[in-house]
């Protein structure tokens, strides 16, 4: 179950790119009803990019030969927004737990 997170994206950015969930899905070897989107409205204060950054936050089982790809998938539809875009992916594997049952 990927888990994207993002920071610094206006909700009407993200639901423009959730449109492009099926492509995302496809890329992952996933099926669409697994992928989560959660927009954080928080905002980066420091390094010179306070009004130009945005990150996007992965947890997903380990796909290692998938991240480029989602990285690519995530530059190509962002970029005009923003020139600055960080991209952390982190291994849940078996350690998400939905209403208590293991999801990993």
């Amino acid at each position: 179950m990927p888990i994207f997170s993002f920071k610094g994206v206006e909700e009407n950015h993200l639901k423009e790119y959730f449109k492009q969930i099926e492509e995302l899905a496809l890329i992952m070897n996933t099926d669409v009803k697994k992928i989560v989107f959660w927009n954080d409205s928080s905002i980066l204060i420091g390094n010179g990019y306070e009004k130009d950054a945005i990150q996007v936050k992965i947890e997903w089982l380990a796909r290692p030969l998938k991240q480029e790809e989602v990285v690519k998938h995530i530059q190509n539809f962002f970029t005009k927004i923003s020139k600055n875009i960080y991209v952390i992916f982190e291994e849940i594997n078996n350690f998400l737990y939905i209403n208590g049952e293991n999801k990993g």
